[in-house]
């Protein structure tokens, strides 16, 4: 056997070897009993810049658990993917290399598909200022209650689903979206998934995953005419568009995720406070986006000079939603549990 061969099949035994060495130590440490003295330590990684909210939001979390745990638990924040990208992120926690992580329902969906959900259009009747609709199914067991039961049967304990931002915003460079038609041959960046560029190629658009990164310099050089993004966040990072309609076709499912594992370990009152402190992270995240939101709105209009259009009219959003429903009937052919979901979103829909 050559050196080269010998290397080459001893590297997934120490791959092997090291993500057991990571499990063991995650293992004696979650369930050693931790003191101030002496804490546990988790690592909880995300992909955002510290200024934005994703970053907020787990500064409340960390602070709020560190002084209930009494200084037991330490949240050690890694912010802007210092340890691993957000891709990683899942399997990070399932390796023991890290212990959680605030992640995108786009990404759960990789480990669990019926995260899927929050990329269908028009489930939720929602504005800047008031997301109870949105919020309610979150604290539904039927419907937050029921994607977290689902994550957990995978190994991951999902701690909040908290949004950072209103992430309805359909910017472009090319033209107001006013109805349907006005979609047509528009080229819109969307953050991978599997159902929302279903959504954009029935409403005529031409949907083009790619990342942020990628995404600053595409509109630039005219290689997409816009995105579907958040409000804050088309303000924070002063995207170069014209044009700001309102339109609900995804919901970005922010969820804090753990490894199952690593909360088993813990205390039972630490495990407590965890999941008390992930329940008010919903509301902090939730009051902190209805509160900015609409004074934003107001900002990306004078400040960037974007045309933000008045609210669609409802028969409008209407014929959008009857144009997307074979994205809803896709889902549910993918996931016999997605059915439940979408009718726990209609019953909760306001009158």
């Amino acid at each position: 056997m050559s050196l080269t061969i010998g290397r080459a099949l001893r590297a997934p035994f120490r791959a092997v070897a090291g993500a057991l060495g990571g499990l063991a130590m995650l293992s004696a440490a979650a369930s050693a009993q931790p003191t101030a003295e002496k804490p546990v330590v988790m690592r909880l990684s995300h992909a955002y810049a510290t200024v934005a909210q994703h970053h907020v939001n787990m500064e409340f979390f960390k602070q709020e658990v560190e002084k209930r745990t009494g200084g037991r638990l330490i949240v050690d924040i890694f912010p802007a993917s210092q340890l691993m990208p957000i891709t990683q992120e899942i399997n990070g926690m399932l390796s023991g290399q890290i212990d959680a992580a605030y992640s995108l329902n786009t990404i759960a969906a990789t480990l669990d598909p019926l995260w899927g959900f929050f990329e269908l259009p028009f489930l939720f009747d929602i504005t800047p200022s008031d997301q109870k609709h949105l919020r309610d199914f979150v604290k539904s067991e039927a419907g937050g209650g029921a994607l977290r039961d689902s994550m957990e049967a995978r190994g991951i304990k999902v701690l909040a689903i908290a949004p950072t931002d209103m992430v309805g915003a359909l910017i472009n460079t090319k033209r107001p979206v006013r109805k349907m038609e006005d979609m047509a041959g528009l080229k819109f960046r969307i953050p991978g998934g599997k159902y929302l560029g279903q959504s954009f190629e029935l409403m005529g658009a031409s949907p083009i995953s790619m990342a942020y990164a990628e995404f600053s310099s595409a509109i630039v050089q005219g290689t997409v005419d816009g995105t579907v993004t958040g409000i804050l966040f088309t303000y924070d990072n002063r995207i170069p568009v014209k044009y700001l309609s309102g339109v609900n076709m995804w919901y970005a499912g922010l969820p804090l995720l753990m490894s199952k594992r690593f909360f088993d370990g813990l205390p039972e009152d630490i495990q407590q406070v965890l999941v008390e402190v992930g329940n008010e992270l919903e509301d902090f995240g939730f009051d902190a986006t209805e509160r900015r939101a609409t004074e934003v709105l107001g900002l990306i209009e004078t400040e960037m000079g974007v045309q933000v259009e008045p609210p669609l009219d409802p028969a409008e959003i209407q014929r959008m939603r009857d144009a997307t429903q074979p994205v809803l009937a896709a889902f549910v052919k993918d996931n016999p549990g997605g059915q439940a979901l979408i009718d726990e979103a209609e019953r909760l829909r306001p009158n």
